[in-house]
């Protein structure tokens, strides 16, 4: 095998693969990534963990066609210390796994392994993929995925809410995330959809996605979800993961009915609680709020600590109320919020659940159980 291959372009694609391959299995050869020609002009770099796969076709010129495994971090350190455009990656024959690499005047051989030994991407149903395949906004997807991993249960005795719940009904599709105290919820219109499918993709693979949706420009993108894996594809990538297998929780049930909000700007709210929540520190001690006409008070106090107090000016007419928070958990929210805009915050009372919402985006929905007073 022999490749011409412009630095930059392969340095991207193994900066993808980085995170994606693994160590921790029981197959020795998942550190390594796969390359393989495809035709003329086309190179194939795949890298898995057995969970997850990602798959990256780029452009290159070859001159002679083959295939080997090389250690993806060990290629990625090499490269990344690169200079110059065109990188040549050769190997000695079919029977030796070992590759060379050329750049400007350096030189790098790598020991590898047979690409056989590979297990490439995972196995499913070509047809049955085709037929549940939904086309997206890169945009929209990348705004409903980063609004809801963060609430992901990171407890692994509740593994079927490690992951955010994707439910496509035809002209909708919902994400979902809850880890039981609070739960995050984005709705979005389909265009011209006739699918009807959900399930649960792990927090990791959703990471994954979120990451290379932040680093292409492609306008749509197209994922589906088939019995056992999801499969995300943009550009001449193509990622595919396991699903959380078990059943989601009825979490539109638990949707409170609001009649008395609060609208505070997301900046004020922000900074109130970042100046309130070093007196509580590790989670547990929380930040209490008291809410009247006159605005919201937030104060938080350890005996052993401190006191913190700050008055915020907000839009309210209902009756006073007092509230308690884990604050990082309204940090985790307002953070993915527009920074421009307001929050809406739904009253109810200190032990039932509360809602919050963008001012200018009703799609999106934020529901969080306070903590005892």
């Amino acid at each position: 095998m022999e490749l011409i291959l412009n630095r930059e372009s392969f340095l991207k694609s193994l900066q993808l693969l980085d995170p994606i391959v693994s160590s921790h299995t029981a197959l020795p050869i998942t550190p390594d990534v796969l390359i393989t020609t495809e035709g003329k002009e086309k190179c194939v770099l795949i890298g898995t963990d057995i969970e997850t796969a990602l798959q990256i076709k780029i452009d290159c010129k070859v001159t002679a066609a083959g295939d080997i495994c090389i250690p993806a971090k060990k290629l990625y350190s090499a490269v990344k210390e690169l200079e110059e455009d065109n990188i040549i990656l050769k190997t000695q024959d079919d029977k030796t796994p070992v590759a060379q690499l050329f750049c400007g005047k350096a030189k790098f051989t790598f020991i590898g392994q047979p690409a056989k030994n590979h297990p490439g991407m995972p196995k499913f149903d070509e047809k049955q993929y085709k037929s549940s395949q939904i086309e997206l906004s890169s945009e929209i997807l990348l705004d409903a995925l980063t609004k809801t991993v963060f609430a992901t249960s990171k407890e692994e005795t509740r593994y079927y809410l490690n992951g955010v719940y994707i439910n496509v009904q035809k002209d909708v599709i919902k994400f979902v995330a809850t880890d039981g105290r609070r739960l995050s919820y984005v709705t979005s219109e389909i265009n011209n959809n006739k699918v009807v499918t959900s399930g649960i993709v792990p927090t990791k693979s959703v990471e994954r996605v979120i990451t290379i949706l932040e680093k292409t420009d492609t306008k749509t993108c197209k994922i589906s979800l088939l019995p056992e894996h999801f499969i995300f594809e943009i550009d001449d990538m193509c990622f595919v993961s396991r699903l959380v297998q078990g059943d989601f929780p009825a979490y539109e049930q638990v949707i409170p009915k609001i009649s008395t909000t609060l609208t505070i700007p997301v900046k004020r709210l922000l900074k109130g609680i970042k100046q309130s929540a070093w007196v509580a520190g590790e989670k547990g001690f929380g930040i209490k709020f008291f809410i009247s006409k006159a605005g919201v008070k937030l104060s938080s106090a350890v005996e052993s600590v401190g006191v913190a107090e700050v008055e915020l000016e907000a839009n309210y007419n209902g009756k006073d109320v007092e509230v308690k928070f884990e604050p990082s958990y309204i940090l985790d929210l307002l953070t993915v919020l527009d920074d421009k805009t307001d929050v809406v915050i739904g009253i109810n009372d200190p032990t039932s659940p509360w809602t919050f919402q963008s001012a200018d985006n009703k799609n999106y929905l934020y529901i969080l159980m306070p903590m005892k007073l």
